[in-house]
């Protein structure tokens, strides 16, 4: 088990319970794996779920988590500090997805809480908040970023739906990509928007980056009507893409 020291050397036991300090529970966190293998690389992990979505993209298979004020069934951050406790002797660590975690500030106490419960910690972005993403890297509170890039840059804001400032993006994936913090980028090839051309464009854009993951589609789940009548692509032609985009990356995979 890992503990935070004090600077006088000291052993701050790991309980949200004793501390007297209280964080404010404005982070929703909506889903809740005890045990994942797959979603942080390498480590045994929480998987946490954010609802609360700034992007608007045709074929996000989330469609629920994208507004946070809709009542869903909500862990708190107290809940969530009983499930991990019992686990820390062999979990390594937790993974945060969403939505879009950024898009709460109060993701920072939580970050917080989990550092101090021992925890390594990975998160999913959009790369849309800059700023958030900053604070996160200053204070020391992610181990591992995966960032979703739902198209190139030049079809960025009509993919994703949102008046996004691409220089936003553009920052906040600079900052990752200079952190010296293990870190991935996704794409989801999406028939008729998101081909070969537009993986490739990606890819050029992020030579170099430690991983590039290549997401399935599943059109039947996708938040609009039109695309859930989509025929994916398949996990050959998927292949045919990590191949000719294999040489930019350290490591590709399909997922």
């Amino acid at each position: 088990m890992r503990f935070t020291r004090t600077k006088q050397g000291g052993v701050l036991e790991t309980s949200l319970l004793r501390r007297k300090k209280q964080v404010n529970n404005d982070v929703p966190i909506v889903g809740l794996r005890k045990l994942s293998t797959v979603d942080y690389p390498g480590k045994l992990s929480i998987d946490l779920t954010i609802a609360g979505c700034n992007y608007r993209c045709p074929f996000c298979p989330n469609k629920e988590l994208i507004y946070d004020y809709i009542p869903m069934e909500k862990t708190s951050q107290e809940e969530l500090v009983k499930i991990l406790r019992p686990r820390l002797g062999f979990l390594d660590g937790v993974s945060l997805s969403g939505g879009e975690p950024t898009l709460h500030r109060n993701i920072v106490d939580l970050l917080k809480e989990l550092r101090f419960q021992g925890s390594e910690i990975k998160i999913k972005t959009n790369a849309s908040r800059p700023k958030l993403i900053r604070i996160l890297l200053d204070k020391y509170l992610v181990d591992y970023f995966s960032v979703f890039i739902p198209a190139p840059l030049s079809k960025y804001k009509e993919t994703a739906n949102y008046n996004i400032d691409i220089e936003d993006v553009e920052e906040a994936i600079q900052m990752i990509r200079k952190s010296g913090l293990d870190h991935e980028f996704r794409v989801k090839p999406v028939p008729g928007l998101i081909e070969l051309s537009e993986v490739m464009e990606i890819a050029n854009y992020l030579t170099g980056a430690p991983r590039f993951v290549l997401e399935r589609f599943e059109p039947v789940k996708s938040m609009d009507m039109e695309y859930r009548d989509l025929e994916p692509f398949s996990y050959s032609e998927l292949e045919e893409m990590r191949l000719k985009v294999a040489p930019y990356f350290n490591e590709t995979s399909i997922q």
